[in-house]
Order: structure tokens, then C-alpha cells, then sequence
């Protein structure tokens, strides 16, 4: 005993005992941290893992998508190709709008309109607006000397799309006629070129208009005449129910 404490440098046991108490380790918990895994066989629960995509697992992590559940389908666009162009022109005019459009004449007594579809409207004021727009809602228009329908049917959507219009007449314009006898019919919506070299059939003559009056009581060629020495021979036609006298002559170029 005595051999072996002086091996260790004591002189009695306490001495002994104290030193080998210093020298024990000591054990510590794993600091907060460090990762702690449960062994196995322990009382936890196992964390359910995602399925990594394997073969057989049916899901895709990498296309899987979070989804409100609020949202639904997203909404289909309409397909332009069902979309009618010229119905949609006729839709876009408004009743009081003014339009470049006349009739040529090249349809007889039928109206032959100079477009194909309305085209965007002009100022009433000025020299293109021919056509007023009167009503976009009837299915029949009123009839008589300066009004007429322009009616157009989709074969898109089925519908009829129908624009009630009054002719604007304007002085100094030309519009075509048919002279039979001492008779001449006035093509009332149609205009022309004054110096135009042919008329289409059945028409005959280029009526050039010189006063668009509001029509007296009585109203007719005599109440074009301009003072004692108007020789002119003018033709007369009430339009406008009954409303405006035209006066007019046939043109004789210059």
C-alpha cells in the first residue's frame, strides 16, 4: 500500500481517494444543437416521409403543384373564329351617327349600299356623312323617299342586325334618276359622280341638286325659282315625309 501511494505521489488513502474522484470523466447531454437520433425499437412515433417518385409510388414530386381550394377551372377565351366581323361593325353603330355610305344605283330599284359593312361614322357636318342612323332596334323601318333599312343577318350567331337610316341631302351633290316622258323618278338615296360618263341602268340622268329647302305648304318646282330672271327648269321632290323640298336640275357639266 505504502509502495503504491507514494507510485502516485500521496503520502496517506484520503489523499488517494481525492485524487482519483478529480480525474473521473464526467458525461454531458448533447448540446441543442447536435442531431439526435431515437435507436431503434423506441417508443416514438415514425415521422411518415413523402414518397420519393419511385417506381409504382404514382406521384411526381417534381409536378406536384399546390392548388387553392377555391380555385376552379380556368375559363376557356372565346374562339375569335366564331366571332363575325361584320356583325360586329353593324352592332358598333349608334343611333344618330352619321355614315360615308349611299346607295350606287347598280341595284336598280333594290338599294346596292356602297360598303359592305358600316364603316366608322363621320361628322354629320360634313360633306361624307350621307346617311343618318335613325334607329338600330326596329326590325321594320319606316319607308318613303329618303329612308331605307340595312339589314344584315350572321350566319354565325343567326342574328339580324337591322340600322334604320334617313338620306342627308346636300346641296350641290348629284344623285341619279330616271327620266320617262316628262317624268323623272329620283333614286332618293343614291349619289353619284357629277361628271360621271355613264349611269347604271335603269337610270338615265345625273340630277344635280341646287336647294334643300324646308318645304312651304303646297311645296313645288315653283318654289325653287331664285328671282324674276331664273330661267332654269328645275325638278321638284318632297322627301323627308313630306318635311324638305329638293329642287334640282339635270347637270349640264361645268
Amino acid at each position: 500500500m505504502i509502495a503504491i501511494l507514494g507510485w502516485f505521489g500521496v503520502s496517506n488513502p484520503q489523499e488517494l481517494e481525492a485524487l482519483l474522484d478529480d480525474s473521473s470523466p464526467s458525461v454531458s447531454a448533447p448540446a441543442p444543437h447536435e442531431s439526435y437520433e431515437a435507436p431503434h425499437g423506441s417508443d416514438e412515433p415514425e415521422t411518415e416521409e413523402a414518397d420519393t417518385g419511385g417506381p409504382g409510388s404514382g406521384v411526381d414530386r417534381g409536378d406536384r403543384r399546390e392548388e387553392s381550394p377555391d380555385s376552379g377551372p380556368s375559363p376557356t377565351p372565346e374562339d375569335p373564329a366564331e366571332e363575325d366581323p361584320a356583325e360586329v361593325a353593324f352592332k358598333a353603330v349608334s343611333v344618330g351617327d352619321c355614315l360615308g355610305v349611299y346607295d350606287t344605283g347598280s341595284g336598280g330599284t333594290r338599294i346596292e349600299w356602297s360598303a359592305d359593312v358600316p364603316p366608322s361614322p363621320v361628322p354629320c357636318d360634313s360633306g361624307e356623312g350621307l346617311l343618318r342612323v335613325t334607329s338600330t332596334a326596329d326590325d321594320t323601318c319606316p319607308s318613303g323617299p329618303g329612308k331605307a333599312s340595312w339589314a344584315y343577318t350572321s350566319a354565325v350567331s343567326g342574328e339580324t342586325t337591322t340600322l334604320c337610316v334617313t338620306r342627308v341631302y346636300r346641296k350641290y351633290y348629284c344623285m341619279l334618276g330616271e327620266q320617262v316622258g316628262d317624268t323623272t323618278r329620283l333614286g332618293s338615296m343614291t349619289a353619284v359622280d357629277c361628271e360621271a360618263r355613264q349611269v347604271p341602268a335603269p337610270y338615265n340622268r345625273i340630277v344635280h341638286i341646287l336647294g334643300v329647302y324646308q318645304a312651304p305648304p303646297g311645296a313645288n318646282a315653283g318654289n325653287c325659282v331664285e328671282g324674276a330672271y331664273d330661267q332654269r327648269q328645275y325638278l321638284a321632290w318632297l322627301v323627308d315625309d313630306g318635311r324638305t323640298l329638293l329642287c334640282a336640275t339635270f347637270f349640264q357639266g361645268g
